[in-house]
């Protein structure tokens, strides 16, 4: 999959402005990550001195202010928690624990350089960017637990997002950079003065647009993956017609400073998103709607989008019962599909955890979604379950209902299943694909499965009336996962 190794794209998402003097509490009740300086022990028992930390936390943040964003890692074992401008990785969930969108949450305004938004000041107000195919939802879930809480909120027509990224090492070794010595803080005042003097020194933006910057978040879902900003005016490469200069949009190389080493030219948001196919990061509208993803299947923990001790939330009850008992039994890996071959079923067969000898057949027909994906030890004896093989004995149960006993040649095994005849021809699966992008795209797959046995198979008819086609799946762990 070809795309650019570096550039700047418009994404297509919705920003819903949240104001009001209560909107740190408001969104704290339905987001997965910590606003509110409290701190809930999980565990009563222990003594830790980095749980004790930030128990002044409450002291230091005024949640009736605009203080900014908390930053924390739920993998660091010092339990740090930053005080920052810029935005942070989230999700909203629903009562019943499922997925309702994936987020970015911005501060608002990002920075106050010059004063130039001391109005916005004034109070909390945030900046949630969500796809726009879940703005509508997400607007009606604000609405419904609005109640008496002194908030505002509504989608801005008038703001664009943007997206940049580089896959140089050098670009990565200056994020880190940039990060360490500007977005590090740990209290609200050094947190803006750092914001505002990101502007003032022009690490990336000319000074003469901080007006025009509302929102800047890094997108360390994937360490150092990139970085995203909010502006009120479109950017463009060339302004050429009488519109755009009505519209006043921004030139790329304007709004970028001198001090911005790194080349810097306009792509398509299709190259955003295979990028994300590439190293494996799944965005829940990726997904059909009615998925029903949780949000640990969705990886949220592996890309630093959770908070673990936060309290009380939309969601929160599964979640964190999930986590406490570890009972995390399927994950959304990336994929790889392929043309199955009776020489790499073969070989894959031979698998011994590491990778395989053969390279991937490239398939020409890719699946659709939503098709249940079986395992290809099992597929490969499935006529054993469809009446095809000897050895088998058609008995009637108790109730009448024709059951199947396979002999089997394991003592251990049961040789007895039950199935109903609309059982014996239904491939249920052990996962299910949910997009793709070329040859690539992501699946909900077991996990122990995947480390047991990487590759699997799935089937379906392209058309009504035509062949059944099987293409082979073959799951990877990004090297970015934790261990």
């Amino acid at each position: 999959m070809a795309f650019p190794t570096s550039g700047l794209a418009r994404l297509s998402k919705s920003l819903i402005q949240v104001r009001g003097i209560d909107a740190t509490k408001f969104l704290n009740g339905l987001l997965t990550s910590r606003l509110l300086p409290n701190i809930i022990k999980k565990k009563q028992h222990t003594i830790s001195e980095a749980e004790s930390r930030h128990a002044n936390l409450a002291e230091i943040i005024d949640t009736r202010s605009n203080y900014g964003l908390m930053h924390e890692d739920i993998y660091d074992p010092d339990f740090n928690i930053g005080i920052g401008r810029d935005g942070i990785n989230s999700m909203i969930l629903n009562s019943k624990g499922r997925v309702v969108t994936d987020l970015f949450l911005y501060t608002l305004p990002f920075d106050n350089y010059k004063d130039c938004w001391s109005e916005l000041m004034q109070t909390p107000g945030y900046l949630i960017e969500v796809d726009q195919a879940n703005s509508r939802s997400v607007l009606t879930m604000l609405k419904m637990h609005k109640l008496s809480a002194k908030v505002k909120f509504q989608e801005d027509q008038g703001l664009h997002s943007y997206y940049y990224y580089d896959d140089s090492q050098e670009f990565l070794e200056w994020m880190e950079d940039v990060q360490s010595e500007y977005f590090s803080s740990a209290d609200p005042v050094n947190a803006l003065q750092s914001a505002n003097s990101f502007i003032r020194k022009e690490v990336i933006f000319n000074t003469k647009y901080a007006g025009n910057i509302l929102g800047f978040a890094f997108d360390n879902r994937i360490p150092s993956f990139g970085f995203k900003f909010v502006t009120n005016r479109k950017v463009t490469e060339d302004v050429t017609s009488e519109k755009e200069k009505e519209e006043k949009d921004i030139l790329i190389h304007e709004l970028f400073s001198s001090n911005f080493k790194f080349p810097v030219a306009k792509v398509a948001e299709s190259a955003v998103e295979e990028r994300r196919f590439v190293n494996g990061l799944f965005e829940t509208h990726d997904a059909r709607d009615d998925a029903k993803l949780l949000p640990f299947e969705c990886n949220l923990d592996y890309t630093n989008g959770l908070s673990l001790d936060k309290g009380c939330y939309v969601g929160q009850e599964l979640t964190i019962r999930t986590y406490n008992n570890k009972t995390t039994r399927k994950r959304v890996f990336p994929v790889e599909f392929f043309r199955l071959t009776p020489e790499f079923v073969a070989e894959a067969k031979s698998y011994a955890g590491g990778e395989s000898t053969q390279a991937l057949p490239q398939v020409e027909l890719i699946a659709p979604e939503d098709v249940p994906i079986e395992s290809l030890e099992e597929s490969e004896v499935w006529p054993l379950f469809e009446g095809e093989e000897q050895g088998e004995v058609m008995d009637k149960g108790k109730s009448g209902e024709e059951t199947t006993r396979i002999q089997s040649n394991n003592p251990f095994a049961s040789s007895m299943k039950s199935r109903s005849p609309r059982a014996r021809v239904r491939r249920n699966g052990v996962g299910k694909t949910l997009a793709r992008n070329g040859n690539l795209g992501f699946c909900t797959l077991p996990i122990s499965s995947v480390e047991k046995f990487p590759f699997f198979k799935l089937k379906f008819t392209p058309q009504e009336g035509e062949k059944e086609v099987e293409i082979g799946v073959k799951a990877v762990i990004p090297d970015w996962w934790p261990e």
